[in-house]
């Protein structure tokens, strides 16, 4: 189940578990257990929105990105596209995140003040300091209240914009502009607010965002259902914009050597990852035409240590396989307990608009003019 989110193994080993067992004997258990929880998120949501909570503004614009379920659904690449197209316009780009994962996560921290990195990624977190490598122009920061760690921001360098990484839950802070991310291959996803389902509100939380954004719709085949579903949801029909995976190239995590993503067609790997949608990364890699012999899943944002590296040199050897292939959130974590020779890459995805990109240029610079 991906919506457990921890970077003990065993915890989650014991959760998933848990839930499985609950899922097939007591699903009454689960959905009782979801209709308090969903009523909270509605009622809090509801409290922003007619002013009871008080949202606080940043004197900068802030974009927001976010979904609904519990797991990846590409927001994290998407951050880095509106940065890169927003850095085309001229403008210096500040990242807020909150840094899932790290350590002392109640500590406000700067990953890169837009020319060097700052910190290692045991301390902001593995997609923090992605974004952070990915986009070395970039103001990357990390804390737990976003108003705040903005203005902290301030204090510590100019920006011309922030964008809100994981934003859409986030209401103490208004934003300007609410991308919300739906997964086109994961309609079952929007079954159920947590337990029952991976949801993270209700689905008529979707009518509070300024643009809804399908990922991952080169699959296709599920696009209709889920804008049909979700019009359902919010009562009221939409125009999504449309946005897909893109390969970039693999590269050897130990001595950084590039190869293009044809470059080992029909050679067999050991597939894994500690991510929020494992599936679509095996999609990605199985259609570089390599052969998956074996996968193995870790906990979204695990910290790997020397014995997890060594443990993947073992399988991969003892099941006869060419290579290692991983993400590069992943390769990050466990660069430092390479040895030069070891076959291990790194897949690196991007994503590209496919349908609405006009639109989201025009809304960046009306916003950030």
């Amino acid at each position: 189940m991906s919506f457990v989110n921890t970077t003990s193994p065993l915890l989650a080993v014991g959760l998933v578990g848990l839930w499985r067992w609950l899922n097939r004997r007591c699903t009454w258990v689960l959905r009782w257990c979801a209709v308090p929880y969903g009523a909270v998120a509605q009622l809090r949501r509801t409290a922003y929105q007619r002013g009871w909570f008080p949202q606080y503004r940043l004197p900068r614009p802030v974009i927001s990105v976010g979904n609904m379920t519990v797991g990846g659904t590409g927001k994290t690449p998407l951050v880095m596209w509106l940065a890169a197209r927003l850095h085309e316009q001229g403008k210096r780009v500040a990242i807020l995140s909150r840094g899932y994962g790290r350590q002392r996560s109640a500590v406000n921290r700067l990953v890169s003040d837009g020319v060097s990195l700052k910190g290692d990624w045991r301390l902001v977190g593995d997609e923090a300091m992605l974004m952070a490598q990915k986009c070395p122009w970039a103001i990357v920061a990390v804390g737990r209240d976003r108003y705040r760690l903005g203005q902290w921001v301030l204090e510590q360098a100019s920006c011309d914009c922030f964008l809100l990484d994981d934003g859409f839950q986030h209401l103490p802070l208004y934003r300007d502009l609410d991308l919300l991310l739906f997964d086109a291959t994961d309609v079952e996803g929007l079954n159920g607010v947590v337990p029952a389902g991976r949801m993270r509100e209700p689905l008529s939380a979707a009518k509070w965002a300024t643009t809804i954004v399908f990922s991952r719709t080169e699959c296709g085949s599920s696009v209709v259902s889920l804008q049909a579903r979700i019009e359902q949801g919010v009562g009221a029909s939409i125009v999504p914009l449309y946005m897909e995976t893109a390969l970039g190239k693999f590269t050897h995590i130990a001595t950084g050597k590039t190869q293009k993503v044809d470059a080992f067609k029909d050679a067999s790997c050991l597939l894994f990852s500690g991510i929020g949608n494992p599936s679509s990364f095996r999609s990605s890699v199985v259609s570089c035409g390599l052969t998956v012999g074996d996968e193995v899943r870790y906990p979204d944002h695990f910290a790997y240590s020397e014995k997890d590296v060594e443990a993947i040199r073992l399988k991969m050897r003892r099941l006869g396989l060419d290579l290692a292939i991983t993400t590069e959130k992943d390769a990050l974590k466990i660069q430092e307990y390479l040895k030069r020779d070891d076959p291990l890459w790194a897949l690196d995805v991007q994503v590209r608009m496919t349908q609405g990109e006009a639109q989201l240029r025009e809304q960046l610079h009306a916003i950030c003019p």
